[in-house]
């Protein structure tokens, strides 16, 4: 009789090499099953000769993007680096991203795990009071952008779609309107606060049209959302906390040696948790008692069916949008103004074509309008630069491959995770020529080959943002206004001489300047009565 002991070695140390080979030869058929054609990976950086640590030296803490985008002028615009265990393929070239993440939309569409954001900061889980229920309780899903792609997911897409297409946001020119010229008067009034101001307005336009809710200054849901929104970005960093590496040590309590990130994420989680709870409260009383003033929030509570089938869930459903709008949408509105601001102290001669302009199409005794945006293609340009020169959402948001896919002759295993460097697309000199000087000229050829920035800028495929349009729309409007009644300059150093501000971002998921110094003047006396007389015309409220 044949006994398994004639296939095992009896010593130790015959079964233990026994056993490492079964191991590494079960390994290479399973690998050589998913990868028949056996792929090579892409190219990258040379990991650590370290078992397991792989590349994770070369991940850089800091302005991500900018390291992403050297490492694709030296390997290729699609890269592979491994950090303990986990492939993280980045994305440095437009016609790769747009036949991995829009053509092949169906196997990239889905979020990596994100533990730290997603798990600890309750960024996709809604309404965990403890930490047991937080790490033991299936998640409610919060952050539609965040979610995993499925059924879940399209059903917050979907309500969130039904009120920002363009046919609606388009509806939503009123408020824009209305806000954007108290902007014109705040900063008549005190230029050196612009970007207090600029955060003001983001903020009226996004509450006002999310939920029908007036803001003032100092305003508590402002508060509390810009303090979720950077604790989020701050944390959503590519690798930033070794739990994303290691989700195993979520379940590590705070007081254990080393767990600070459990402090981080527990703070992080109350934010969050404020974000969803105080405004979509106040904003339910105000239904409720009829008072209500129409709102993306007021629309999808009077159709709940297109949330979902179940009043519990459309609720639910329409929380989760309400919040997850002020959280994305206003910083990407005052990240893409300042940028405009900054780059007209980089490039003075644009401002000046752009007034050529707004006086010959619009005049000076009345605000650009909407309905001039056709006939203001330079304008249109500028725009455009804007969500080029620099993104707000540098990285964008991390796909993950939903199975196993091979391209240009490399293989990309299901699991790994797929990041557009959307800064490095929009710095490709092989497609945008003179790429980090700010010319909005590119984009007046209407015969042009060049991807429109907002393809790149607002995301990817079946992930695409899809507040995209509000978000453009207001942009828009700030540039064209800003620009036909102020001129805006370089402030003078304290040589007397005028000094151009570095361009200088933030890091994070979403980045925006830093603070710089800027002059922002009246054109002139005209410029200064219409101003006054356009806040005059404005109804006493909305």
């Amino acid at each position: 009789m044949i006994s398994v002991h004639t296939f095992v070695p009896q010593s130790l140390p015959s079964q233990a090499l026994f056993v490492l080979v079964a191991v590494l030869c079960s390994r290479f058929l399973l690998r050589r099953s998913k990868n028949p054609l056996n792929l090579p990976f892409p190219p990258g950086p040379r990991p650590s000769a370290i078992p397991f640590v792989g590349n994770i030296a070369d991940m850089p803490s800091s302005q991500e993007w900018k390291t992403f985008y050297g490492w694709g002028l030296e390997h290729g615009p699609l890269v592979m680096v491994e950090v303990l265990g986990k492939k993280i393929c980045i994305i440095n070239s437009y016609e790769v991203a747009n036949d991995l993440l829009n053509e092949r939309s169906l196997i990239y569409s889905d979020r990596p795990a994100m533990p730290m954001v997603n798990d600890l900061m309750d960024w996709v889980r809604l309404n965990m009071k403890t930490e047991f229920q937080l790490l033991t309780q299936p998640a409610k899903k919060f952050n539609m952008g965040l979610q995993p792609y499925g059924p879940v997911y399209k059903k917050h897409r979907k309500a969130f779609q039904h009120g920002f297409n363009r046919r609606e946001s388009n509806g939503y020119q009123p408020v824009q309107t209305r806000e954007n010229t108290l902007l014109l008067e705040k900063l008549l009034t005190d230029p050196s606060k612009y970007d207090h101001h600029l955060r003001i307005t983001t903020g009226a336009i996004i509450m006002m049209i999310g939920l029908g809710y007036p803001i003032t200054d100092n305003d508590e849901f402002v508060r509390i959302a810009e303090a979720a929104q950077l604790a989020m970005v701050s944390a959503a960093r590519p690798d930033a906390y070794l739990v994303d590496l290691l989700p195993i040590l979520k379940y590590v309590p705070e007081w254990f040696p080393g767990a600070s990130f459990q402090k981080v994420a527990r703070e992080g989680r109350e934010l969050s948790q404020e974000l969803q709870n105080k405004p979509f409260a106040w904003a339910l009383n105000q239904f409720k008692e009829g008072n209500a003033l129409p709102s993306f929030f007021k629309d999808l509570m009077e159709h709940r069916e297109i949330a979902s089938d179940d009043p519990k869930e459309a609720q639910h459903i329409i929380k989760c949008a309400t919040a997850v709008m002020y959280a994305t949408g206003a910083d990407t509105i005052l990240a893409s103004t300042l940028t405009f601001i900054l780059a007209m102290l980089h490039a003075p001669h644009v401002q000046k074509i752009a007034q050529e302009e707004l006086d010959r199409v619009v005049g000076t005794d009345r605000l650009p309008t909407y309905a001039d945006q056709a006939a203001l293609p330079y304008i249109n340009a500028i725009v455009k630069e804007s969500l080029r020169w620099e993104l707000v959402i540098p990285l964008g948001v991390p796909h993950r491959a939903m199975q196993d896919d091979s391209y240009n002759g490399y293989f990309i295993p299901e699991g790994t995770t797929v990041i557009a460097n959307q800064w490095g697309i929009s710095h490709d000199e092989k497609v945008f020529s003179d790429p980090f000087a700010f010319r909005p000229e590119r984009f007046l050829d209407k015969q042009s080959s060049l991807p429109d920035p907002s393809s790149i800028a607002f995301g990817w495929g079946r992930r695409i943002c899809p507040g995209r349009f509000l978000a453009e729309n207001s942009l828009w409007l700030h540039v064209a206004t800003m620009l036909a009644c102020f001129d805006i300059n370089q402030a003078l150093g304290k040589n007397g001489k005028p000094v151009i501000p570095p361009r200088e971002y933030t890091s994070g998921m979403a980045s925006r300047p830093l603070p710089f110094p800027c002059s922002i003047t009246p054109r002139n006396v005209a410029a200064v009565q219409l101003i006054k007389n356009s806040v005059a015309s404005l109804p006493e409220s909305y």
